[in-house]
């Protein structure tokens, strides 16, 4: 059930986490790129702004007439100093002048002379033809600086007329994107905050989905080991309620099935067996009345043999329909194993078997008459298998468990073993190995110990014998 509640709490993790990340996640992209977007339009339309202010105030006669070598004139001076005012007073990072050659005519900085090239415009060479061409206003895209800080330029044209014989390049810093790091963390931050409280509420639903149905397992359990009697109760009106409600209708059903099933074979048992005490009395007088006969006393002798079997699956049949629930009480299994062992010694020794108890005082929540029925078919089945031998033996033990939260009784004999293939099938009602067996008396001892809240298993090997070992709840030893 730890399995099947794992796999709910992951589906419901997947089925809401991921989803609402994805989405989170999608949004906060758009957000992001939405206001990249826009600030960055918002910052290009800024410095062409301040370049088409330039431009206005450069007269194009004074750029043509500069030429390499004419930085110390007043007219360079002049138009320098005209730029950086207005580099201040804007609070750009750079203003230029450049022909269509790209070459600086003038610039803010004071290492650039005229006549230098400005690599930079390279890669808005397609923005600055149709400049050229048409006296358009364009912008750059953004590109790191040499401090690795992002920058994007602004060009307006400087006119002749209708020509454009110059271009006014601003070059102004992108910080803005600080403001989207910190956007970005925060979207982080709420973003995680989210899967944590998504994370939170699946737990909190898986939970309260599965704590009834471990409920309903549990007694999907206890319906499947035979206890019919107690009602599931609904604790709900939504769909698990629904199934508990199915369930109880279910356990009712085959209860009744059940009771109906045993009454059945109860009453075949009892008309079966009344009969059949009628003939053992009278093969009991064609007995005495043949005393003189050897050889027909052969014939009356196998009568009683096989009245005998018939009514042993009289009675298989009758405790297997009988199954009343076990009345606990504290039990010492040594006590009881002693007991078992003095009744089928008779038994033992007509097979040439001898009976062996390892025995240490063991307390056990018990039936003391249901176990010691089911106990006793095991030690039956022991001796039957087991093989006429100097050696032959079962042996009786039982002992704590390994935590000391159990007990175990074990029967173990030193016959033929029972197949891989019998194994499997050994403790299903009506399967049988023997010519003569009913196949009831293993499902029997099972029914009784799932019934004790126990289990029963088989270790065997062909040819070196079987163990059936019982391990039932351990109990105080009694004051």
């Amino acid at each position: 059930m730890r399995s099947a509640r794992s796999s709910l709490l992951v589906r419901l993790l997947v089925w809401y986490l991921l989803p609402t990340l994805v989405l989170f996640g999608l949004f906060g992209w758009l957000a992001l790129r939405e206001a990249e977007r826009g600030l960055e339009q918002s910052l290009g339309q800024r410095l062409i702004g301040i370049a088409h202010a330039a431009a206005t105030q450069i007269r194009p006669d004074v750029v043509q007439f500069l030429s390499p070598g004419d930085d110390g004139s007043r007219t360079a001076q002049r138009l320098r100093h005209k730029l950086k005012q207005l580099q201040q007073r804007t609070r750009v990072a750079r203003i230029l002048v450049l022909d269509p050659q790209l070459r600086s005519r003038a610039d803010t900085r004071d290492n650039v002379k005229i006549g230098d090239r400005y690599y930079q415009a390279e890669a808005d060479r397609a923005e600055l033809r149709r400049l050229f061409q048409h006296g358009g206003e364009v912008s750059s895209v953004l590109f790191a600086g040499a401090d690795n800080q992002l920058y994007k330029t602004g060009y307006a044209p400087v006119l002749d007329r209708t020509k454009a014989v110059a271009a006014v390049s601003v070059e102004g810093s992108a910080e803005y994107f600080s403001v989207l790091a910190s956007l970005r963390r925060a979207l982080l931050l709420a973003g995680a905050g989210v899967a944590l409280l998504v994370m939170l509420v699946s737990v909190i639903v898986a939970r309260r989905i599965t704590r009834p149905l471990r409920t309903l397992a549990g007694e999907a359990a206890r319906i499947g080991a035979g206890d019919l009697q107690r009602p599931i109760e609904a604790t709900s009106h939504d769909e698990v309620g629904l199934l508990a409600r199915t369930m109880n209708e279910m356990r009712q059903g085959l209860f009744e099935r059940d009771t109906q099933m045993q009454m059945m074979l109860s009453g075949i048992a009892h008309e079966v067996r009344n009969p059949l005490g009628g003939i053992e009395l009278f093969s009991g007088l064609l007995r005495d009345d043949l005393a003189g006969d050897p050889e027909k006393l052969e014939h009356v002798a196998r009568i009683e043999r096989e009245l005998g079997h018939l009514k042993r699956v009289v009675g298989d049949f009758l405790d297997f329909a009988r199954r009343p629930p076990p009345s606990l009480t504290r039990v010492d299994l040594s006590l009881l194993l002693d007991e078992i062992a003095e009744l089928m010694t008779a038994d033992a020794s007509a097979r040439g078997v001898r009976l062996v108890c390892v025995n240490a005082p063991t307390w056990a929540g018990a039936d003391a008459e249901q176990l010691r029925r089911a106990l006793i078919n095991l030690v039956r089945n022991a001796i039957q298998a087991t093989a006429r031998d100097v050696n032959a033996q079962v042996v009786l033990r039982c002992g704590p468990g390994p935590r000391g939260e159990t007990v175990f009784c074990e029967v173990a004999d030193r016959g033929g073993g029972i197949t891989p293939e019998a194994q499997q099938q050994i403790f299903k009602p009506f399967f049988t190995t023997r010519e003569q067996g009913t196949g009831l008396g293993l499902a029997f001892v099972k029914k009784i110990v799932e019934q004790h809240d126990g289990a029963l298993e088989l270790t065997s090997e062909p040819g070196q014998g079987s163990t059936f070992r019982v391990t039932l709840r351990a109990a105080q030893k009694a004051e």
